[in-house]
């Protein structure tokens, strides 16, 4: 087909020129998905090198601390005996569990469980409960306000200084002899490193460091006179009574009104007897 004037020569120069065009822009694409994918590979290149070089040590710790499990192995406390050496407080077989508090400033409360109520909840798949002692009172109202009792460690207790090594979740004497000589009562807790698989399994222990007790204290208390006075004061709602030495040593001290203090200490299964006076060790260890 002849092109005369009614078709110029232009037609076929604007196709050249829109071909040209699309070159153009087809290889300028082309140039700036180069330089994504080399940029990238450069960030890539960067960020391994600052994971394995710059901060491998740290990425490395962070992994055993995944690996590696730190459990506590909780010491057991000092016995308090009286001047003949009969033993006024028990350490008995338990275990606790730390339940999460719903605040995030106030720290979880510790549990105490015992050994049947921890093997429901361990066969139920319940992780986080730690093996345990138990502190039991066997003479119970008789000797509550002289020997005291163990509780968590309260949000004031943690401010001051003496108690500054302490965990929110720790057990400490509240009152009496418990709480006088706490730092003699009070043993040194051991640790366990497990390794655990990526489920929290353990796997294998991989070292072990001993609990150290608590130190054992002899009171000048007489326990028969202890329980003769008690039984003495039956009938009495309210009063003290003290008997000592000429020497000034304490022999017997009790205060009334009285409370159990395995309230505070054992297991929510535990229940308060009827009867007045002591339970004897026989019955608090069955």
């Amino acid at each position: 087909m002849k092109i005369g004037y009614a078709f110029s020569d232009h037609i076929k120069t604007e196709k050249i020129k829109l071909q040209h065009y699309k070159d153009n822009v087809f290889r300028m694409r082309s140039i700036v998905l180069l330089f994504l994918a080399g940029l990238l590979s450069i960030v890539l290149l960067l960020r391994l090198v600052s994971i394995q070089v710059v901060n491998g040590d740290y990425y490395r710790s962070l992994s055993d601390s995944n690996r590696i499990r730190t459990t506590l192995i909780h010491a057991p406390r000092g016995i308090i005996t009286d001047r003949r050496g009969t033993p006024l407080v028990f350490n008995l077989p338990g275990f606790r569990k730390i339940e999460e508090s719903s605040s995030a400033t106030e720290a979880g409360k510790t549990v105490l469980l015992s050994r049947e109520e921890a093997v429901q909840r361990i066969a139920k798949g319940e992780k986080g409960i730690e093996i345990d002692s138990l502190r039991s009172y066997p003479y119970k109202d008789a000797l509550s306000h002289t020997i005291g009792y163990v509780g968590q460690i309260s949000s004031e207790q943690l401010k001051i200084p003496k108690y500054s090594l302490y965990d929110p979740t720790d057990l400490l004497g509240k009152a009496g002899i418990e709480q006088e000589y706490e730092e003699l009562l009070k043993g040194e807790n051991g640790k366990q490193l497990i390794e655990v698989d990526a489920l929290g399994n353990p796997v294998r222990l991989l070292g072990q460091t001993e609990p150290v007790s608590g130190k054992d204290i002899q009171l000048t208390l007489d326990i028969r006179l202890q329980e003769a006075t008690y039984k003495a004061m039956e009938q009495v709602k309210k009063g003290v009574v003290i008997v000592s030495t000429p020497e000034g040593e304490i022999l017997s001290m009790v205060s009334k009104p009285s409370f159990d203090p395995n309230l505070f200490t054992l297991d929510s299964g535990y229940k308060v007897s009827s009867r007045s006076g002591y339970t004897k060790v026989s019955d608090i260890l069955l």
